[in-house]
């Protein structure tokens, strides 16, 4: 897993280092560089840079872009406009470690994840999860019957989840009734937080599994109830308690409830400086007592203490 990571001149992240826990939260108000640090995570699946991937534009700079691994094996990435009329372009410093660290970047689409598939193999579910019926159908026999129970578990309206054929070569997932068994109901016809649900629990049975996973929102549509399920969820994959192995994921939001289901050491809370824009990331300070006690005296609610400013990153605070 990745344990640090330091950005260089990267877009907003002029000069960040960011510590990294199997399950990490990136916290902040719109446009505070929450999903610039999670392309910059994935960046050493890429081999070129745009003008905007630069410091203010600036490709005079030099990116740079540094892993630590809990191994102890480090990666960099360099980046410099080295030829005059030729576009910037990643230098790699150890390109045969980068190819055997997968990742998989997820901002789930709730229209894609209701979308018909035409029948095909599908091993992982794409960033918006538009293959999601493929890829339950790729799953086998014994995982499709644990995906659904686990489903009709947190769902209790629905006992069951199959595949229905449609036209033309293409099929759909649906759901079958609790209370009438002879009753299916289409993607359509489920909520949203039920779509998404599943999606993420389709993600523990993927093959092969990947070693890092962002997520964009994951708290969207979700009970409050479902929330604090799917964090449990996530850090189970992160221990490898389920799935094949352990996976490290990390998270991008700005709901304060959601931080009230994880661990603060696990929150990084992001803001831009008034000076020049660049992005600043705190952490909470858990070891130290003044800490503990505003912890307490806010009822060991992380998202009341982000909401009142004291961890930065809330306009007007």
């Amino acid at each position: 897993m990745i344990s640090k990571v330091h950005f260089k001149n990267f877009r907003c992240l002029r000069d960040v280092e960011l510590t990294l826990e199997p399950l990490t939260v990136l916290v902040g108000p719109n446009s505070s560089g929450k999903t610039t640090v999670l392309e910059g995570l994935q960046s050493y699946g890429r081999n070129s840079l745009g003008r905007s991937d630069f410091w203010q534009q600036d490709t005079s700079l030099t990116v740079s872009i540094d892993w630590i691994y809990d191994t102890g094996v480090s990666q960099n990435l360099r980046a410099s406009k080295h030829n005059v009329g030729a576009g910037p372009a990643f230098r790699f410093g150890s390109p045969s470690h980068a190819s055997t660290h997968p990742y998989q970047p997820l901002a789930f689409d709730l229209a894609a994840l209701r979308r018909e598939n035409t029948l095909a193999l599908a091993q992982r579910l794409t960033r918006s999860g538009d293959n999601l019926t493929n890829v339950f159908a790729s799953l086998t026999r014994q995982q499709q019957a644990s995906v659904a129970k686990e489903l009709c578990r947190l769902v209790p309206m629905f006992s069951d989840v199959d595949l229905q054929p449609t036209e033309q070569g293409q099929h759909r997932l649906r759901f079958q009734d609790r209370w009438n068994p002879d009753l299916w109901l289409a993607p359509g016809q489920v909520s949203d937080g039920t779509m998404l649900l599943l999606a993420f629990i389709v993600l523990q049975h993927q093959n092969p599994q990947v070693e890092l996973i962002t997520i964009e929102e994951p708290e969207r549509a979700l009970h409050p109830y479902l929330l604090d399920e799917l964090i449990q969820m996530l850090r189970k994959m992160t221990t490898g308690e389920i799935g094949k192995k352990p996976i490290q994921v990390v998270l991008a939001t700005h709901s304060a409830e959601l931080l009230d289901y994880v661990r603060p050491e696990e929150v990084r809370f992001l803001t831009r400086s008034q000076e020049d824009g660049s992005v600043q990331v705190n952490q909470a300070p858990t070891d130290t007592t003044n800490w503990r006690r505003v912890y307490e005296e806010y009822n060991q609610s992380l998202g009341s203490i982000w909401l009142s400013g004291g961890m930065g990153g809330v306009p007007g605070a």
